[in-house]
Order: C-alpha cells, then sequence, then structure tokens
C-alpha cells in the first residue's frame, strides 16, 4: 500500500517526491531508510527522493527543486517565462521562489525569497507551481536588461498570455521604493496601449539564427513586393533569385481577422506572380527548427529546377 501510494505520488511529481509526502502517507522513518538502503528509492537532495530510472528532464529538475525548497515554493523568473513561452526564454535554469524563511540556497537550482508572494501570484503548468504570466513579467524586471524586458512583455501581450491590465495591477501592487527593476517596467507598460508599435520581432530574430545555423545563405529582410510596385508593402524576408517569400508569421502582431484575410490575399498574388510562399510561426521555430530549414533548404532547391 506504501509502495504503491508512493508510486502514485512520483507518477504526478515527474518521478520526484519528499520527505514531508511520504511521511503524510504514512510511510515510517524505518520503512524510509529501509527503501533507501535497498536501492528502491534515491536520495537527490535533503529531504527530496527519487524513484530509480526515471530518465533526467528539465520540468522533473524544477519539481526537485520546488520540493526541496518547501511547501509554497513555486517556479518563477527565468524558469517561469520559459515555462509561459515568453520570446527569448528556453528550458534551462531553475528558478524557484519561497517566502522568506530559514532556506538560504538550494542544491537543486537557484532559490529566490520573497515577501510579497502571493497565492494569487501562482498557477501550475504541467502540473508544476508557477507564477502567474504577470507576476513572472514583473520578476524579471529586475533580472533582465531593458531592452529585453520591452520586448517579453510585448510579446507576452500580443500573445495574450496576459492582459496589459493584469500586469499593471501586478506592478501596482508589488512596486516599492527601492525594489528593482520597477522603474524599468512603468516605463515599458507606459509606452504600450492601443496603437503601440512592436519593437523588431523577436520572431525575425530568431528565424535567422535558425537559418545561419541551418547552413542556409542570409534571406533578404523586408523585401519589397515585387509584383505590386505601386503598392507599398514588405515581406518579412525574400530570395529573389529563387523567388522564394517567407513570412515570419507569430500571429502575435496579425491578431485581426482583417490582417488574417489580407495575408492570405498576398500569398495568392504571390503565387501568380510566380513567387513560392512559406510562412513559419514561433511555435515552429522553438519545437522543430530542423524542419524549418528543411522546408527553406527544399523550396530553393524546388526553384531552381
Amino acid at each position: 500500500m506504501v509502495d504503491e501510494a508512493v508510486a502514485e505520488l512520483a507518477r504526478r511529481q515527474y518521478g520526484v517526491f519528499s520527505r514531508r509526502q511520504v511521511l503524510a502517507v504514512g510511510v515510517t522513518a524505518t520503512v524510509m531508510t529501509g527503501r533507501l538502503r535497498a536501492g528502491r528509492w534515491l536520495q537527490i537532495a535533503p529531504g527530496v527522493y527519487s524513484l530509480p530510472g526515471i530518465p533526467p528532464s528539465w520540468r522533473r529538475s524544477l519539481m526537485a527543486a520546488c520540493l526541496e525548497a518547501g511547501p509554497g515554493a513555486v517556479v518563477s523568473h527565468e524558469a517561469a517565462a520559459a515555462l509561459h513561452w515568453f520570446a527569448t526564454f528556453t528550458s534551462g535554469p531553475v528558478v524557484v521562489t519561497l517566502a522568506h524563511g530559514d532556506h538560504q540556497q538550494l542544491r537543486l537550482g537557484r532559490l529566490r525569497q520573497s515577501t510579497d508572494l502571493q497565492s494569487h501570484h501562482c498557477t501550475t503548468i504541467d502540473g508544476l507551481p508557477v507564477t502567474t504570466a504577470a507576476r513572472t513579467l514583473v520578476d524579471l524586471a529586475a533580472v533582465v536588461r531593458p531592452g529585453r524586458l520591452r520586448i517579453v512583455v510585448e510579446d507576452a501581450l500580443a500573445a495574450r498570455a496576459c492582459r496589459l491590465e493584469d500586469v499593471s495591477g501586478c506592478h501596482q501592487e508589488l512596486r516599492r521604493p527601492g525594489k528593482r527593476g520597477m522603474a524599468c517596467l512603468a516605463l515599458v507598460l507606459g509606452a504600450l496601449g492601443p496603437g503601440r508599435v512592436p519593437s523588431p520581432s523577436v520572431l525575425e530574430r530568431r528565424f535567422r539564427e535558425v537559418l545561419r545555423k541551418g547552413g542556409l545563405p542570409a534571406p533578404v529582410r523586408e523585401h519589397a513586393l515585387p509584383w505590386r510596385s505601386d503598392v507599398e508593402g514588405r515581406v518579412d524576408f525574400a530570395y529573389p533569385a529563387a523567388k522564394v517569400l517567407i513570412e515570419a508569421d507569430s500571429r502575435r502582431w496579425h491578431t485581426r481577422d482583417r490582417d488574417f484575410e489580407v495575408d492570405r490575399r498576398r500569398d495568392r498574388e504571390a503565387q501568380l506572380a510566380g513567387w513560392d510562399v512559406y510562412r513559419f510561426t514561433w511555435h515552429d521555430l522553438r519545437t522543430d527548427p530542423e524542419d524549418v530549414v528543411t522546408t527553406v533548404r527544399r523550396g530553393l532547391a524546388l526553384s531552381s529546377k
């Protein structure tokens, strides 16, 4: 019964569990010692255990760090930004926040302590406790440069990860004299609103990086519409000699139905003029960059025949 309860607990938590949790399901200290000595449980940090044979993963590391920090710990800052799929953040860092207490450091990650972490600042992603999108943006203001902060905030708002009023409300709730990053975030939020102009697309920069790493030649940026010289308009990228056009279409800035229809009309006009059009999303670039490279390479090869 005990082993079944622990196995179910581990299944929900990427194979890891804490001393506090197993005591709560009826495991005695004697049984715990026996399981560890027999190798049926593995200790990975003080008070944190794993079942053997569980492959390592970033999410497993996040859960283990939260368990090591103790009740109330949540994934935060750069790690939370990656869980929320914020632009420029990828899985890698293990950062958790806990209300001020006895902990000074973690073996399994980086610990940040907070005096203002509230329950409404927390949510769950993939079974992991994590700060909300709005709280994560406020936290990031203290650890990233202003230019990157603007990109991340704009990207999160356009992707509808949260609303401007959510971030503004969280900022107003948490700001206080001397709190790092609050003045910078206030400037970023003050510049946002109806009709704002996004900063240069993170998606486009990521696309150029993917092409470069894939060994493809650099395309022409902001290429004028070749079939409508009398009408102002540009496409994100082009290989003019191959008559290949590429749009970095994340649907983040193109959120209105009218823009969707305009994009599709432009695609039809391009095809009628003998140009091939390829569209890639932020999800494409983040999850399968190899397919993006393969598609562009094959498109260039087909055009040369």
